[in-house]
């Protein structure tokens, strides 16, 4: 398919739409299930969770094996966008996930998506001007950095991220 002068494939196609199903399945399995409330309830406070009847043990160990079926599908839906895999390609992958993360807000689904989009837009618009406005000693290679300049400012400016909640101190 052409878009204007970007061709989107239809693997492009698939790992859009994988992507909104596993986000659509977690965001039900973490507000509609008893394992959700049991990892909220967990990750407010593991000891009065657990005075309430949940292990926290086994939620922890459930959120782990979530964790990893989402990074599975991950680099799956990676793997097959640039024909190969290796045993390191997640890891910049990875920590530009934990800085959308923090963008849009540790704990917030929805704010992590939108992290997401607005980092993807951020690497994208400054890495096309970063070769213009450096007279060409910097040219898109160097887009990365601008996820951890991002993370950076983000976590000095507005630790909670975009639309993270403030939480009080406790005494």
């Amino acid at each position: 398919y052409l878009i204007g002068e970007a061709v989107i494939t239809p693997t492009q196609i698939m790992i859009l739409v994988v992507t909104v199903i596993s986000l659509a399945v977690l965001t039900w399995i973490v507000n509609y299930t008893n394992i959700g409330r049991a990892m909220r309830a967990t990750a407010e406070n593991p000891r009065v969770a657990s005075l309430m009847g949940v292990k926290p043990d086994a939620v922890i160990s459930a959120t782990f094996v979530i964790g990893a079926v989402l990074a599975a599908i991950a680099g799956v839906m990676y793997a097959s966008n640039y024909g190969t895999a290796q045993h390191f390609m997640g890891f910049l992958p990875g920590l530009k996930a934990f800085t959308a993360a923090v963008f849009g807000g540790i704990g917030n689904l929805a704010g992590a998506v939108i992290g997401g989009v607005l980092l993807g837009l951020i690497e994208a618009i400054g890495s096309g001007y970063l070769g213009a406005l450096t007279g060409g000693f910097l040219g898109s290679d160097y887009a990365d950095i601008f996820a951890f300049i991002v993370l950076i400012i983000v976590l000095t400016l507005r630790p909670s991220g975009l639309l993270g909640e403030r939480v009080a101190d406790r005494a």
